[in-house]
């Protein structure tokens, strides 16, 4: 290859490349969340800085707070283990299956749509 083709390949991918290196993309560098710790609390939401942090006490009372509320619930008894977590509820003997089952079937609703970063597990038992 003769040294005025290299010299006009060499210009071809220079002029190829030039503008295409210039030109950038269009997209702006973004700030920071104006959290007051350089948008940490916004990238991290398990700090204890951040709004949406709970610890387990704040999740079972969460839980609690829940289920409490549904009409033939007498008691609550949660235990967690990690992601996972089993809520017993205390309701009379008297009740049909039916309303049982309705009962449990609202809990678990209920319960995903409050604390939704948890698997439920939800017994019921008669007394």
């Amino acid at each position: 290859m003769s040294n005025i083709r290299k010299a006009g390949l060499c210009l071809l991918l220079l002029l190829v490349w030039l503008p295409a290196a210039c030109s950038g993309n269009g997209q702006q560098a973004k700030s920071y969340g104006e959290d007051g710790y350089l948008g940490m609390t916004n990238t991290n939401p398990n700090l204890p800085t951040s709004p949406s942090y709970h610890t387990y006490a704040v999740d079972t009372d969460m839980m609690r707070k829940a289920v409490a509320s549904i009409e033939g619930v007498q008691d609550v008894r949660i235990m967690t283990n990690g992601a996972n977590a089993t809520v017993t509820l205390t309701v009379p003997n008297q009740l049909p299956a039916e309303e049982k089952e309705r009962i449990r079937t609202l809990a678990l609703e209920q319960l995903n749509h409050e604390v939704p970063r948890y698997h439920f597990t939800v017994k019921l038992i008669a007394k």
